[in-house]
């Protein structure tokens, strides 16, 4: 089996394109554009899919209960998740293709910040809401950027009981390279997804040599998949000064071209992902690169 190609990075293709992107810490970040602009984010889809994505995301990442009350007059989270279906179909028939369609269960609050995560009886709330969504409209549930086990546990068992195909991508952004932003191991967070009976298992939004660190501890599911940043690990000396996982994330970095990124794609490739894409500062320069990859295979 060839493995499947995710799309690319929704908020780096917004800022190239001239999109307004507020901050995800502080705003709405992608969402802005999904409410007042989603044709941006239908052509986004499409330009995608003829790079040679398989699947498609939902752009309701950043459309939740928690992070919309930054925007009181934004439309309802439940809103801006059937807008964002609607626009995967659209790109789905606009390009003729059959192209798989993947719902996001983000994180519901600040990315990267677990601590900031609701209460059980709110996040399954939350994530049952979406899963009537999806149900029967979507080939996959995607649980993406899990900070905690706490959080992408909730999503994934919640997942389960609206779509037969569901898959968990864990994130491991941070100084702690082998562990979650809540500081659990990656590899204790693996074997909880285990025992949900998941088809897949990745991580998402680390440096792609990062990423390429977990691949052993991925191994222990019967799927795994890894879509990463363009990114590549560099020490600062501003290290010791950041505490915030996701500032000493942008600090230690050093971007990567799409060609660059190819090669860890082939690594992945080779140790046996089922499942290979992009993260920040992916575009669809770079699904055409993985596409000419698998064409290969």
């Amino acid at each position: 089996m060839k493995p499947l190609i995710l799309d690319s990075a929704l908020g780096t293709e917004l800022e190239n394109r001239g999109e307004y992107l507020p901050s995800f810490k502080t705003s709405i970040w992608s969402a802005y554009s999904l409410i007042h602009n989603p044709e941006a984010i239908k052509q986004i889809h499409i330009d995608n899919i003829e790079a040679g994505a398989d699947v498609i995301t939902t752009s309701n990442y950043q459309a939740t209960p928690e992070l919309l009350k930054r925007e009181p007059s934004a439309p309802s989270y439940e809103d801006l998740a059937k807008r964002s279906l609607e626009l995967c179909k659209e790109a789905v028939i606009k390009t003729g293709t059959r192209t798989m369609i993947a719902g996001c269960y983000p994180p519901i609050h600040v990315t990267f910040r677990p601590d900031l995560s609701s209460k059980e009886k709110k996040l399954k709330k939350f994530y049952e809401t979406l899963g009537k969504i999806y149900q029967d409209e979507v080939d996959v549930i995607i649980c993406e950027t899990m900070a905690s086990i706490y959080e992408g546990t909730i999503a994934a068992s919640t997942a389960k009981n609206f779509s037969d195909k569901v898959w968990l991508s864990w994130t491991t952004r941070g100084n702690k390279l082998n562990r979650l932003p809540s500081t659990e191991l990656l590899d204790l967070a693996i074997s909880e997804g285990l025992k949900l009976d998941v088809d897949c298992q990745l991580v998402n939004c680390v440096h792609a040599d990062t990423a390429s660190m977990a691949i052993e501890k991925l191994k222990k599911e019967k799927s795994f998949g890894i879509y990463a940043n363009s990114s590549i690990y560099k020490k600062n000396k501003l290290e010791g000064f950041v505490s915030d996982s996701d500032e000493w994330h942008y600090h230690n970095h050093q971007p990567i071209s799409p060609v660059e990124y190819k090669d860890f794609v082939i690594e992945w490739i080779n140790h046996g992902a089922s499942v290979i894409g992009g993260c920040c500062r992916t575009t669809t320069d770079h699904i055409k690169e993985i596409k000419k990859i698998v064409e290969n295979i």
